[in-house]
């Protein structure tokens, strides 16, 4: 005679969103703030929107034994999340957050996903703090965390400026130092810039000093073959092929030649020392994520949000 069917409750799943997960186009994700809302409203509706666009894993397997393991329901203070993965088989446990960007944190999930969406839409720091309600320095950490994404993808991806009927304005400003000889003094930061004006797509690198021993490499190496180079007249750039350069203490355009200037590379300054200032106390020890999450911002203009998503996802692949 057959056994009768088991009775009680189902299993509990093996998935937090039901396979077959839909197809994912993070870069050109377009959301704002009122539907994000909408789809993370509950701790379970936001898992499943980060399973779906793979921010967190949609289905785990035991590292002890290799079975699926499920999801359960869990209560308590070490379970912020209310779930977690169960293996049916050893009774193992992991967060649902394990080897994601999310693992680590005693924030709400829908906590983390605002922060990055607020930075994304580039607000205040104290506005970011309102809006989330978590402390200043939790959403320091959380911002620097990003960064370290911005960081990495500018590693990644080094910048190609110029090449043939291109021109690149190449120029120095020193950042991080006092002016007029008010506020705390600092020492700054030389950094070396470069513009391509037909895509308006910047590289800025941090250096030592403004020797050209320092400087040609680093031209050299971001700067392609071809390109016409604009600069001011710093004797270091003479070197430079294809070369020509404007008398800043004369005219910021060469009269003889109205596209000979350094305007756009000098607009990049402004965009990115006002960025600073309204940082209001950014971290020398940081400096150098700041720069980067600024050419990352210049490449990544169109869709944000999205495009971080992206990125989180790539280098949190599970």
């Amino acid at each position: 005679m057959a056994d009768p069917p088991r009775q009680g409750r189902p299993p509990a799943p093996t998935f937090i969103a039901p396979p077959p997960l839909p197809p994912v186009d993070l870069p050109n994700l377009d959301i704002n703030i009122r539907q994000l809302a909408a789809v993370t409203s509950s701790v379970f509706d936001c898992m499943r929107w980060l399973a779906e666009h793979r921010l967190i894993t949609n289905t785990f397997s035991c590292q002890a034994c290799d079975q699926l393991m499920r999801l359960q329901k869990r209560e308590g203070w070490d379970y912020i999340d209310g779930y977690v993965w169960c293996c049916p088989g050893c009774q193992r446990r992991n967060s649902i957050r394990l080897n994601s960007f999310f693992e680590g944190s005693h924030l709400q999930l829908v906590q983390i996903l605002d922060i990055v969406y607020w930075w994304c839409r580039d607000l205040r720091q104290v506005n970011v703090i309102q809006e989330t309600g978590v402390s200043k320095k939790t959403v320091i950490d959380w911002q620097n965390y990003i960064r370290d994404i911005c960081a990495q993808y500018v590693i990644d991806h080094p910048v190609q400026l110029g090449g043939r009927n291109r021109t690149v304005e190449i120029d120095e400003s020193k950042f991080m130092h006092r002016k007029y000889n008010r506020g705390r003094f600092r020492e700054g930061q030389w950094v070396l810039g470069m513009v391509e004006r037909e895509k308006d797509n910047c590289c800025l690198i941090p250096v030592d000093d403004r020797s050209a021993r320092t400087s040609l490499p680093i031209i050299q190496q971001h700067v392609l073959p071809g390109t016409r180079i604009i600069t001011d007249q710093w004797a270091a750039y003479n070197a430079l092929p294809n070369h020509a350069s404007v008398n800043h203490s004369l005219h910021f355009v060469d009269p003889n030649d109205d596209t000979v200037h350094t305007n756009q590379i000098e607009g990049c300054w402004a965009h990115a020392k006002s960025k600073f200032r309204a940082m209001h106390g950014s971290s020398d020890d940081f400096f150098l994520t700041y720069i980067q999450e600024f050419m990352w911002r210049k490449q990544h203009k169109t869709n944000t949000f999205g495009n971080m998503l992206y990125w989180i996802s790539f280098y949190y692949q599970f």
